[in-house]
């Protein structure tokens, strides 16, 4: 592709024993949304919501009332939205599916190990928006005088 977008490239992480997971090497927009969701839910109260109008229950939600925020655990959402494929067999030899249930399952120490794998590829100190590619417009001697002269 081009700059504009994240490619479907991905990272192995070794693991013990020749085992492996592969993550995306890179999170897009959309991975970081989801991401955000999966992190967040918010509720509304159902105990004085139920049975009102639409109306004030839209207006209830508008200005806060009743609302119920929590959070999530982040490593389990990240690595939901980064594992795209690993090397786990079942007591059969049969491959284990990627799949919100077994990632939940991992032992904490693995998780934690994938967790700071992708903390180095997604590092969350990137700048929000990109750099400029423009060069920067030269000031003009005479404004610069004039700002002198306002001040």
């Amino acid at each position: 592709m081009n700059k504009w977008f994240v490619e479907n490239d991905t990272e192995r992480i070794d693991l013990e024993d020749g085992q492996w997971v592969d993550v995306k090497a890179k999170l897009s927009i959309g991975d970081q949304d989801m991401l955000g969701q999966l992190m967040m839910e918010i509720k509304i109260d159902t105990k004085t919501g139920a049975g009102l109008p639409r109306a004030e229950r839209r207006r209830q939600a508008k200005n806060g009332a009743n609302l119920d925020a929590s959070f999530k655990p982040s490593t389990v959402a990240l690595l939901q939205v980064s594992i795209v494929d690993w090397s786990f067999l079942d007591e059969n030899n049969n491959k284990i599916p990627v799949t919100p249930e077994w990632i939940a399952k991992l032992k904490p120490e693995w998780a934690n190990h994938i967790e700071e794998e992708l903390d180095r590829l997604n590092p969350l100190t990137e700048p929000k928006t990109p750099p400029s590619t423009e060069t920067p417009l030269k000031e003009d001697p005479q404004s610069s005088l004039a700002k002198q002269s306002v001040i």
